[in-house]
C-alpha cells in the first residue's frame, strides 16, 4: 500500500469509518498544501440561519440571492472564501485546475449580483487547517495514530456542485471510486 499524494485542487472526502465529529461525512477542497501546513475548504454543510444575501448587506453590498453560505471550517469563520468555476477571476483568485478556482475579496460578490461572475459558485466560512504534516499523517494508509482517514480524488464541476450535505459526500464517495479504478488501468 502506498502512501497517496494529495496538491491543490484535490477533493478529500471523509471515510465512512470516522469518528462522528466536525469531519464526519465531510467534502473538503485542498486549497493549498505542503509538508508543514495544508489548508481546505469544506464545502458540503450548509450553515444555518445565514445566506450570501446576509453577508453581503453586512458588507453594504445589495445582494439579491438567498445563497447558502457552507461551514468551510473552524479557522477564521467570519471569513468567506467563493469556490467557484474557473471562467471567472479577479485580484484575489487561486486557480486549483482548469475548472476550479477560490477567491476571498467582495470582488466576486460583485460579479456574482451584476450577472457577471463564474457561472458556478459556492461561498464558504472559515477553513480547515493542518499543520506539521497532521494531514500527511491521515493520508498514509499505514498511520494509526489518528481515527480520521481520508479518500481523494481531484476536484471537478460536478463533485464541487453536485448536492450538499450527505448527498454530496455519497456522490464524492462514488466519484472517488471511480477515479481510483480508472488509476489500476
Amino acid at each position: 500500500m502506498t502512501k497517496i499524494t494529495i496538491t491543490p485542487g484535490h477533493l478529500l472526502i471523509a471515510n465512512p469509518n470516522n469518528p462522528k465529529d466536525d469531519l464526519s461525512r465531510s467534502v473538503m477542497l485542498i486549497v493549498s498544501h505542503t509538508a508543514k501546513m495544508s489548508v481546505a475548504l469544506q464545502i458540503n454543510n450548509p450553515v444555518m440561519d445565514m445566506d450570501l444575501k446576509l453577508v453581503a448587506h453586512g458588507l453594504g453590498m445589495d445582494y439579491q440571492f438567498p445563497d447558502p453560505v457552507y461551514y468551510g471550517g473552524n479557522t477564521n469563520t467570519h471569513k468567506i472564501h467563493v469556490v467557484h468555476s474557473a471562467d471567472w477571476e479577479g485580484p484575489t483568485t487561486i486557480k486549483l485546475n482548469n475548472e476550479i478556482s477560490v477567491s476571498s475579496d467582495v470582488s466576486v460578490l460583485t460579479a456574482i449580483s451584476e450577472g457577471t461572475g463564474p457561472d458556478f459558485y459556492r461561498a464558504c466560512a472559515g477553513y480547515w487547517v493542518w499543520k506539521d504534516g497532521f494531514l500527511a499523517t491521515q493520508l498514509d494508509p499505514r498511520s494509526h495514530d489518528d481515527p480520521h482517514k481520508w479518500e481523494v480524488t481531484p476536484s471537478t464541476l460536478e463533485n464541487i456542485f453536485n448536492g450538499e450535505g450527505p448527498d454530496q459526500w455519497r456522490y464524492a464517495l462514488e466519484d472517488c471510486a471511480r477515479y481510483q479504478i480508472n488509476e489500476w488501468f
